[in-house]
């Protein structure tokens, strides 16, 4: 529904989405608010979920889930229930932080937080968010009294990247790290800006074979259209002026670009795929302007087209509410939208040749121009590349660390982003040919492990599970 009002589509009302039930504990550490300027000694509470159940004591593991984007680190904790299968096997206490800027770990409140400034939203970046969590791990080996227990970090999509960066930048505080779904090598002149598209484009024929040629041509329709057509399609509240049609056209676009694309990002398991879905939605009008009004206009709904124009709303591609992941606080749609304005800058752009989507550009002047408007910050595309050791692409990571395994779902649009391919012996990738955005961690669609899961993604865990041993016992001996 949020993101209905957001886009101005006027929504039903739709049932409660049910939750999992918690299996943790909920606590709060007092962090610096800045770990680097010795004049700055105010502090915030970061939560963060801890579940012990199978801990082994003094000398067994800790698992460590960094915090990343999204309504909260409970939602994280919910679809995840692969790290609590692998704390059983490993004997592990198993630690879910949470990012700051996200949640309940406001350093300024839900309002104050966003203040753009220096002192108030400049406090939000991927350095001090690691010495968050270096420093929450180093309390909880004193907490436990296990100042030897080595510690996996992991996570999925950006908590993947930071699990990698966290064992890049403090390895004597992590000594290993499981990134799934890690677009760490998503910046410019390290990966092309038409792979995000080219995948999704691959897991829409690959699962629902002629979709794509589909949906090219319910884009050609699309702009081609007229305003009276237009609004008869999608149901506009009221009718669409000529004088607006060019407007409501780009967020058209925008908005189906991103979110056909996003559901890629949940292809996995295939019996309950979003592509499927929507490619079923498509050949239902197969040739018709309406082919995508059911995407973006549910049933009994209507276009708004005046609250469209009113919010000035524009889809960036890899925000969230481009992906279709607007749900929980509006702010936690705006801290990912200040970390993609400052160093999580992942160029994703359409070219309708390697994709089925229309010709869709980015570049850095045309981000920082939007993120000077909206935050006034600028983006640094070349930063963490260098100070992460990713500046030299994947085949010199080994300079820069060791001991990461990087796990990737073939018809994860973000693998196009990701190391894909062993670098050394202790820089291992494994793919999984079905799996999607970090299947094997879970994700919404799969959030247990399950007798279902496809062999694959067994094979995929088994192998993890027998490498993580493996480092376990080498750093034992």
């Amino acid at each position: 529904a949020q993101a209905a009002q957001a886009a101005g589509v006027s929504p039903p009302a739709s049932p409660a989405v049910p939750q999992f039930p918690p299996y943790y504990e909920t606590q709060y550490e007092e962090q610096m608010l800045d770990h680097f300027n010795g004049e700055n000694v105010g502090t915030f509470r970061q939560r963060y979920l801890v579940n012990d159940t199978w801990f082994g004591g003094r000398s067994s593991p800790i698992l460590f889930y960094c915090g990343a984007e999204g309504a909260g680190v409970p939602s994280i904790f919910e679809h995840s229930g692969y790290v609590l299968a692998l704390a059983k096997e490993l004997k592990a206490l198993v630690v879910f932080g949470e990012m700051r800027f996200f949640g309940d770990s406001m350093p300024f409140g839900e309002d104050e937080s966003f203040r753009p400034d220096p002192t108030h939203l400049g406090l939000l970046s991927v350095e001090q968010a690691l010495a968050d969590d270096a420093s929450l791990i180093l309390k909880m080996k004193e907490r436990y009294d296990t100042p030897g227990s080595p510690v996996v970090a992991l996570g999925g999509s950006l908590a993947g990247t930071l699990a990698y960066m966290l064992r890049q930048k403090y390895p004597h505080v992590v000594s290993m790290a499981l990134a799934s779904s890690a677009p760490i090598l998503g910046y410019p002149d390290l990966t092309s800006p038409f792979g995000w598209y080219r995948v999704a484009t691959h897991t829409y024929e690959s699962q629902a074979p002629g979709c794509p040629a589909a949906v090219r041509r319910a884009f050609s329709t699309l702009l081609a259209a007229g305003a009276p057509q237009l609004s008869r399609a999608y149901n506009a509240c009221t009718p669409i002026r000529p004088t607006q049609l060019p407007r409501v056209v780009g967020w058209l676009v925008a908005t189906l670009t991103g979110s056909l694309a996003a559901r890629a990002e949940s292809a996995y398991p295939l019996a309950r795929s979003p592509v499927v879905e929507a490619c079923a939605t498509v050949a239902a009008a197969s040739g018709s302007l309406s082919a995508f009004a059911p995407l973006v206009v549910p049933h009994g709904s209507c276009l708004d087209v005046s609250r469209l124009e009113a919010t000035g709303l524009a889809v960036r591609p890899g925000s969230l509410a481009a992906r279709g992941r607007v749900g929980g606080p509006k702010t936690a749609n705006k801290a990912w939208d200040y970390l993609a304005c400052t160093e999580i800058v992942h160029p994703i752009a359409a070219n309708n040749v390697s994709d089925m989507f229309p010709p869709q550009t980015w570049s850095v002047d045309a981000l920082s121009a939007g993120c000077r408007r909206e935050f006034h910050a600028a983006p640094r595309p070349a930063w963490m590349p260098r100070s992460m050791g990713m500046a030299r692409g994947a085949a010199h990571l080994a300079d820069a660390t060791s001991h990461v395994i990087f796990t990737n779902g073939l018809l994860d649009p973000w693998s196009a982003q990701s190391v894909m391919q062993n670098v050394s012996s202790t820089l291992v990738a494994i793919n999984i040919p079905d799996g999607s955005h970090h299947s094997d961690l879970g994700a919404p669609p799969n959030p247990d492990v399950s007798e279902a899961d496809s062999p694959t993604l067994r094979a995929a865990r088994a192998q993890q599970l027998a490498i993580l041993k493996g480092w376990l016992e080498e750093r034992a001996t």
